[in-house]
């Protein structure tokens, strides 16, 4: 969802989650890299606390 959230738009997620809130964040799939998103990504749950980061790794994992 993160990786969505950058590559497509805040407003775009939120519409397909059904979600009645507004977003701001624009696209930058156009303009960034998959390699830049998850480079961003990282640099942004480097700040999470240490149990944030393991429930998200946890969450990430493929199915």
């Amino acid at each position: 969802m993160l990786r969505d959230y950058i590559r497509l738009g805040g407003q775009a997620v939120l519409d397909d989650l059904g979600a009645n809130s507004r977003s701001g964040m624009p696209a930058f799939g156009e303009t960034l890299s998959a390699e830049e998103i998850d480079a961003i990504l990282a640099f942004i749950k480097s700040g999470w606390p240490a149990d944030l980061r393991r429930h998200q790794a946890k969450a990430s994992r493929p199915n």
